[in-house]
């Protein structure tokens, strides 16, 4: 993994762990959801960098599929069974069986952040190999025809992602990667019992 990668992994992670203190632990403080607004397009970036250089697809979506399925454990229990991890599959599917677009996009609709979130994938896709100019403007109308003004904010992390990082952070796990979206998750759902 390169070093822009996993400077956006950590950022993807801190955001999305910001995001989730807010949902579950301060609800009224807006502005902890509007950071973890980040999250999201940054877990898009690392997951098309992951499809480019993975050697073995298969094993990548199944490691996607499990953590999904065992995070369900929580996110069940908060009304969001198919959680990003099952958008984040279906978006890597696509990507890699280009045919089976139309079924994949149907299939998103059942997860979460649902076809916006999967018509992002492939804005970001498009925008980092195919044409820049093209992948922004259609990530600028995706976002005026399905975004919240909130949720309008993720295009703030296309920053990132365009930007050349030369950050020196440790290198993520590829185990912590996986295991830090069920986990994090779990912990903050009990401390809501304890609050």
């Amino acid at each position: 993994m390169n070093q822009k990668t996993n400077t956006i992994k950590w950022l993807a992670i801190i955001t999305m762990t910001i995001d989730h203190i807010g949902y579950f632990l301060f609800p009224s403080q807006l502005w902890l959801r509007i950071i973890g607004r980040l999250a999201f397009p940054l877990f898009l970036y690392t997951t098309i960098e992951g499809v480019q250089r993975t050697k073995n697809m298969n094993h990548y979506l199944l490691r996607l599929v499990v953590t999904g399925l065992i995070s369900m454990i929580v996110t069940i229990q908060i009304g969001n069974p198919f959680n990003i991890l099952f958008t984040l599959a279906i978006f890597a599917f696509s990507l890699e069986h280009i045919k089976l677009f139309p079924i994949a996009l149907l299939l998103s609709n059942l997860t979460e952040y649902g076809i916006y979130g999967f018509l992002m994938g492939w804005g970001i896709y498009i925008m980092l190999y195919k044409n820049k100019w093209w992948g922004i403007v259609s990530l600028l109308v995706l976002h005026v025809f399905f975004a919240s003004t909130i949720q309008s904010v993720a295009l703030l992390a296309l920053i990132p992602i365009l930007v050349k990082m030369n950050w020196r952070l440790p290198p993520l796990p590829k185990w912590l990667g996986y295991s830090y979206y069920p986990l994090h998750q779990l912990v903050l759902l009990l401390l809501t019992f304890i609050k």
